[in-house]
């Protein structure tokens, strides 16, 4: 960060804040910029799609299985 004001994505909103104050507890960040930020939910879910289909969730995938019959793979 370039010793600016960070951006933040807010989930719940779902718009890019500057980090004025302390961020809710609903935002992601901190970003450099406002379009990391506001490209932020494509890149976690593509992280998180990666992750799912590695094995190191094997394990978590299988506790979701149990837990509640969802088939996550």
């Amino acid at each position: 960060m370039s010793g600016g004001q960070p951006y933040w994505y807010n989930l719940s909103t779902q718009m890019v804040e500057r980090a004025d104050q302390r961020p809710s507890e609903d935002a992601m960040g901190p970003f450099a910029t406002a379009a990391e930020a506001e490209d932020s939910p494509a890149v976690f879910l593509e992280h998180a799609r990666a992750w799912l289909e590695s094995e190191e969730s094997e394990r978590f995938r299988a506790m979701a299985e149990d837990a509640d019959g969802t088939d996550l793979g």
